[in-house]
């Protein structure tokens, strides 16, 4: 009746090797990305992406607990979101063609590129898992002067 994917919870060759801060995140902790994704994405806004994304993350960080530095890291989850969209939809528009069927050596570089950001992205949130507190991760975001928070803006 059950199976191993009934209970699996992290994808890490997917979490790991895959290029896109989206799919990252799905595939960390996917029993409750699932749950996330059936009662509380659906039910925000459709019109307004980046107001469902927050939605969806604060309810993440109240499930995670009360830590100031999870919350601002989960917070900062929709600007990424929202910044990979909009990056893919731009060279899209501009090569013509999806990223992910881009050939040749642009094609290459440029999803080598998003992957690298998609990983330093997750060694910055991180730290609100780690330090949790909000003034020390506040206080390590400023040592490396928010450069993980301008970069998507």
């Amino acid at each position: 009746q059950w199976d191993f994917e009934t209970i699996r919870t992290v994808d890490p060759w997917g979490t790991e090797v895959g290029r896109r801060f989206r799919g990252g995140l799905r595939r960390w902790n996917m029993t409750v990305q699932w749950w996330l994704a059936a009662y509380v994405h659906r039910r925000g806004p459709r019109q307004y992406p980046l107001l469902r994304n927050a939605w969806t993350m604060l309810a993440s960080a109240y499930w995670h607990g009360l830590h100031g530095g999870q919350y601002l890291s989960f917070l900062t989850v929709p600007l990424w979101l929202a910044a990979e969209a909009a990056a893919e939809a731009a060279l899209g528009g501009y090569f013509g063609v999806p990223l992910e069927q881009l050939r040749g050596w642009k094609g290459s570089v440029l999803r080598g590129a998003q992957w690298f950001l998609k990983m330093r992205a997750f060694e910055y949130l991180s730290m609100g898992f780690v330090l949790r507190e909000a003034a020390a991760t506040l206080r390590f975001w400023a040592s490396v002067h928010f450069c993980l928070h301008v970069l998507p803006l």
